[in-house]
């Protein structure tokens, strides 16, 4: 099926536009669809703008409340607690995350847990955000989304995509970024195969009886995600669960829209560092580089043109689509553009295809 090409800034209008349509002040609608568009341009299509459609349905489901500001409902010293006040979660995650690095600011570590929060997006928006802020950080979602995952070892799901990140500054070039989901294949990615009429790798979900499966709706009619890597993707789920949901009392949230049981306990942890709490700053800069510079030295195996660091393939596609422009498929662009008509925006409010 044909894919449609647009200028990132006209998807982030759009986006804007339809968020402003469904009860958003301006400035959130932008920040989340510029949150939404930024993934795009990084490659990850999954926590792009084809959540557009999905935010809207769950905003007239009253589980997101669209003009919803975050808060600090606690803080002594290096801890804080934000409350996302179920509102958009990219708000919510940035309020956490630079009041984590105002405390690594002064104490040398701040830690921030986030409750009340709806979808954060694309996770490594975060650790770029420290990093760009001179500082180490790290982030454990726990329990966000439906309990879509089975343990390893398990017959039936209960755990959440449980998504892990971390970013590193380093002298003289972008922050080393780690961002992935615990599951052998993100949520968004699921949606990404189903938009492009794509089956999944072997090894990433199981059916409603637990058989192996590539089948997107086979996911969809009942199936189940697989941790990443076995027992250790299993080991870092429960660890992201413990830490993003028990530690910081997501779990005894009793309010949310909807009452939806797994909506209302989901939460998450942001943490940094000030990367000169052990050694200067600019030494602890320089030996990252060092490191990333030796990793990059190896020759590539057959099959690759070069190894690449964790964060290098994102600065790599925000260049090129930024130029080149991001390509939706057909049926991803059909979804967005029936929501925009279904909440009063015209086709001349709709941006062309380049």
């Amino acid at each position: 099926m044909p894919d449609h090409r647009f200028r990132p800034e006209a998807l982030t209008l759009l986006g804007t536009r339809v968020f402003v349509a469904l009860g958003a002040p301006e400035d959130i609608a932008r920040a989340v669809a510029g949150s939404l568009v930024d993934a795009n341009l990084t490659g990850h299509d999954s926590h792009g703008v084809l959540r557009i459609p999905q935010y809207a349905e769950r905003i007239r489901e009253g589980k997101v409340r669209p003009a919803a500001r975050p808060r600090l409902v606690e803080g002594r010293q290096a801890i804080g607690t934000v409350s996302g006040e179920w509102g958009f979660g990219q708000l919510a995650g940035r309020l956490a995350l630079d009041e984590a690095v105002r405390r690594a600011r002064e104490f040398g570590v701040g830690a921030v847990g986030v409750v009340r929060c709806n979808h954060l997006g694309r996770m490594g928006e975060y650790m770029e955000r420290a990093a760009d802020q001179g500082c180490v950080g790290f982030v454990w979602v726990g329990g966000l989304g439906r309990r879509a995952a089975v343990p390893h070892g398990g017959s039936r799901p209960t755990l959440g995509t449980n998504p892990i990140a971390v970013g590193f500054p380093v002298e003289g070039e972008h922050p080393v970024v780690v961002d992935f989901a615990t599951t052998a294949v993100a949520a968004g990615k699921i949606m990404v195969a189903r938009a492009a009429h794509r089956p999944l790798p072997p090894g990433c979900i199981v059916d409603r009886e637990g058989r192996p499966t590539t089948s997107v709706e086979d996911y969809y009619a009942g199936g189940a995600l697989l941790p990443a890597g076995a027992h250790k993707g299993f080991g870092l789920s429960v660890a992201a669960e413990l830490l993003g949901q028990a530690l910081t009392g997501a779990d005894a949230i009793d309010d949310a829209p909807g009452k939806e049981p797994v909506h209302n306990h989901s939460g998450a942890l942001f943490i940094a560092l000030d990367p000169g709490v052990m050694r200067p700053a600019e030494e602890t800069r320089r030996q990252a580089r060092r490191i990333v510079d030796r990793i990059r030295e190896v020759p590539p195996a057959a099959g690759f043109d070069r190894v690449r660091t964790p964060g290098q393939p994102e600065v790599e596609s925000r260049a090129a689509r930024a130029a080149a422009g991001i390509e939706l498929p057909d049926d991803a662009w059909r979804a967005i553009k029936e929501c925009a008509l279904g909440v009063g925006l015209r086709d001349e409010d709709l941006p062309a295809a380049r």
